[in-house]
């Protein structure tokens, strides 16, 4: 049956034709309409100058059909097998070679591939009784058509405007961008071709995105332009608390974005791009980067109490533990330099952590021992009051309650030593408990269910328990709403399915690889509204 071909139905009530038609309708435009249709949206977003390629997948692909008679073939002395050989040996489409004649050298291009139907017809297979040419015109009907039936199916599950949740064929577009450009550039130049396109094709046809990476790194980054802002405010608050003195806490406050800052610098030139590993890498690093001018700016502060110039003290205060420092940021960088030995997928995945971790502890390395005494000379002064020796410390505020509990500790030190392997054992029985996994749950607006049926299954056997996983997905994604989601009431929280049938969607994401084309399997991607509920609903799925 023609793919484009609706269900057949047996009308007996003429009156009854219009409702018998539309409870059977298919699909209002055909595969040839979304084949000029994505063709068309391909070459436009291709147009983008961020666009490095364009991959379309759910087109049929188109075939040309020979019908024949077993005895109008007999009656020349063919047999059916023997169409494929003399095809094959017409439709020459490899390169004929070369020679060289003096000076030049002259390619051979052979003309026998076939351009379009009439050059397949026009193939002479055989000689009649009177040695005239027979060609397969003769023999066979010629038909141009679809492939049937279809050994790789895509469909998209959507919401129509009364409710109704529609279940039709589509066209996945995956649009890839090119090397050293901004994803966020990219997305902007792909939603504006498709403006342009929308105001052309016709207004029913549906343009959706089921993976929208620009929006996933804009979160990322507004993620971690959040963390920066608590990190200063905690640096800050944690420096007035500690130091009680405001100028030094503007210091450790701005040596965070002149670290961050040369990290980026760094990073460039190194060629990390600014992605999830490397924005994460960040978030961790931006509390181990503030040690070292912390450390750097207490030292200026008490060699101004000591009474040395401001130059000096400014010059003194990180020199004087610059050994420690320098061995403290290496022991940092030496912990994650293992992640560079990983390999394949994931090994290329976090490839960035710890180039990322290590040009951030340097910076920060550099930013305490140059930037930090600048800002030193310029911003701290000497005490107004003399400050307390280390004697006097040690009986008043915090630092005398910590010498006191100190020292009742090395008074009763095997009754701490056996305290200390309690919860030692205590922490390793917890830990025992823990489950364990290498990535932690990457949180995003989709999921993915892999489909495996029996090797010998037909794709329309596949394409119906992807039906059926899509009603469970829908039932339970909804009837969950309510409690996996903070969205607003009215908002849905499953926006759309989209479903391969017959092989994997397009790689959409770095570390899925698509499945090779095979009629036993199917992919379901199910987009929702609320990313935050994405790990909620795994557990009610997997027990369906």
């Amino acid at each position: 049956m023609h793919p484009d071909a609706w269900e057949p139905i047996v009308i007996r009530d003429p009156q009854e034709t219009p409702a018998r038609l539309a409870k059977v309708a298919g699909d209002k435009y055909s595969y040839a309409d979304f084949g000029d249709f994505s063709d068309l949206i391909a070459r436009t977003v291709q147009g983008a100058p961020e666009t490095s390629k364009v991959e379309r997948r759910g087109l049929l692909p188109q075939v040309v059909y020979l019908e024949y008679s077993q005895d109008r073939l007999a009656a020349y002395g063919l047999q059916p097998g023997a169409l494929g050989s003399v095809l094959r040996a017409r439709n020459i489409i490899a390169p004929g070679g070369a020679f060289e004649t003096g000076q030049q050298q002259i390619i051979l291009n052979p003309s026998g591939e076939f351009e379009n139907i009439d050059a397949i017809g026009n193939v002479a297979v055989s000689t009649s009784s009177s040695g005239a040419p027979v060609y397969l015109r003769d023999l066979v009907e010629i038909s141009r058509g679809f492939q049937s039936p279809a050994q790789y199916l895509n469909y998209y599950t959507w919401e129509d405007p009364k409710g109704q949740w529609q279940r039709s064929r589509s066209v996945t577009l995956a649009i890839y961008m090119r090397d050293q450009r901004q994803i966020a550039t990219f997305g902007q130049s792909v939603d504006g071709k498709l403006a342009q396109l929308k105001k052309i094709l016709p207004p029913d046809l549906i343009i959706a995105h089921t993976s929208d990476q620009p929006l996933q790194v804009k979160e990322n980054i507004h993620l971690f332009l959040r963390a920066l802002y608590e990190a200063i405010i905690l640096v800050v608050v944690v420096s007035l608390i500690g130091f009680w003195e405001w100028r030094l806490a503007l210091i450790m406050a701005l040596a965070i974005p002149i670290t961050l800052g040369m990290t980026f610098g760094v990073s460039y030139m190194l060629g990390i791009d600014l992605q999830q590993v490397s924005v994460a890498t960040l978030i961790i690093a931006l509390g181990l980067l503030v040690d070292v001018p912390v450390v750097a700016g207490d030292g200026i502060k008490r060699g101004l109490a000591a009474g040395l110039p401001r130059d000096i003290a400014a010059w003194l205060g990180p020199t004087k533990l610059a050994t420690a420092i320098f061995f403290a940021t290496l022991t940092n960088i030496i912990a994650y330099l293992p992640f560079l030995m990983l390999t394949g997928n994931t090994g290329e995945f976090l490839r960035s952590l710890p180039i990322v971790m290590t040009a951030a502890l340097l910076c920060a390395l550099v930013v305490a021992t140059t930037f930090v005494p600048l800002l030193g000379y310029y911003i701290q002064r000497p005490p107004k009051k003399k400050e307390l020796t280390v004697e006097e410390k040690r009986q008043r505020g915090f630092y005398g309650f910590y010498n006191r509990l100190v020292g009742r500790a090395i008074q009763h030190r095997w009754l701490v030593l056996a305290g200390s392997f309690v919860f030692l054992l205590f922490g390793g029985l917890v830990a025992s408990h823990l489950k364990q996994q290498f990535f932690p749950e990457d949180v995003q607006y989709w999921f993915y269910l892999d489909i495996w049926l029996p090797n010998d299954v037909t794709l329309t056997a596949t394409n119906d328990a992807a039906m059926k996983a899509e009603q469970v997905v829908r039932q339970i994604v909804e009837g969950s709403a309510k409690t996996v989601t903070n969205e607003e009431s009215g908002k849905h929280l499953l926006t759309s399915i989209t479903s391969f049938i017959g092989g994997g969607g397009p790689r959409f994401w770095f570390s899925i690889s698509p499945e090779a084309p095979q009629t036993n399997y199917a992919q379901v991607i199910v987009q929702v509204s609320d990313k935050e509920a994405t790990p909620k609903l795994i557990g009610p799925l997997k027990r369906h």
